[in-house]
């Protein structure tokens, strides 16, 4: 410094000590920070396992989805081998599962009414190849027969 103050360099000099008083504040704010930041972690304590992200809960989870996924494909598939025309699965859990009914379990039979109000008529046509295809299928639950049958049903 003594050097370059005797061959008149003092302006630089000047801006290297501002520039360097800028970078020792800078290096301060970042050493407290990480200080801040080590105290923090100690505080939280050791690594826990979160429960929502336990593997097993998923995996059963996916399984769950896949096997479900499954069964509603090969239901269709049966489904579809009953049906004149080719319907795809959205329209069938539309035109079918999405709609309201009622259920009767007598001691002899279990019977379904699908609520056709609001229906148009191509719809109506289709849902009825499709209740003729479930009552193809003699589907059984609990060793009784399943019937399923179109009712305008009041909303």
């Amino acid at each position: 410094m003594a050097e370059s103050e005797s061959k008149g360099h003092g302006t630089r000099l000047d801006q290297r000590k501002r520039a360097l008083v800028v970078v020792e504040k800078d290096l301060k704010d970042a050493q407290h920070n990480q200080a801040k930041l080590i105290e923090q972690a100690c505080a939280t304590g050791p690594p826990q396992e979160r429960a929502d992200r336990d593997f097993r809960t998923q995996t059963i989870m996916t399984i769950r989805t896949l096997l479900l996924e499954n069964a509603l494909m090969a239901f269709m598939v049966a489904l579809c081998e009953h049906l004149p025309s080719k319907v795809s699965l959205d329209c069938i859990l539309r035109i079918l599962f999405e709609r309201s009914g009622a259920r009767m379990e007598t001691v002899s039979e279990v019977v379904y009414w699908v609520n056709t109000a609001g229906v148009s008529l191509p719809y109506r046509r289709l849902l009825a190849e499709v209740v003729e295809g479930l009552c193809a299928m003699e589907l059984r639950d609990q060793g009784k027969p399943i019937r399923v049958y179109l009712k305008d049903l009041p909303p």
